[in-house]
């Protein structure tokens, strides 16, 4: 309870704040070579449903509406670059928001999300063939 508080907290401040804390945005170009060319953390913030229906491969889905969401972002290495999406860019740029709050120190929101990267004919794995 007290973990769901800090997060309302979190993205209350950030959105009624005066002070415009800038996310880094990525585009699908930029994903597509950062992908290929570095060790990255991948982070789907979309409910599970979304994720098994076609996520990036080597995503990690953590969702962003989930109680347990801040427990589980404090987990990953919050040293490495670190790259969220989600549908649109919403929940993902909120997402790089709480994690910048945390102490992350490369974070990227690509802004495009899967409606993006399914525009530019990029493939996707599907996990909700499985089930």
């Amino acid at each position: 309870m007290f973990k769901n508080f800090i997060l309302f907290f979190v993205i209350i401040s950030l959105s009624c704040s005066n002070v415009e804390v800038e996310v880094n945005k990525i585009n699908t170009e930029k994903l597509i070579f950062m992908l290929k060319t570095q060790d990255i953390q991948l982070i789907d913030v979309r409910r599970l449903g979304e994720y098994n229906h076609g996520h990036i491969e080597g995503a990690l889905n953590i969702d962003f509406y989930k109680p347990t969401f801040v427990d589980s972002v404090n987990k990953l290495d919050k040293s490495k670059l670190t790259v969220v999406y989600c549908k649109s860019g919403n929940r993902s740029n909120k997402s790089a928001l709480i994690m910048d709050s945390l102490g992350f120190t490369e974070i990227y929101d690509f802004n495009k999300g899967m409606n993006g990267w399914l525009s530019s004919e990029n493939s996707i794995v599907r996990s909700d063939s499985l089930n």
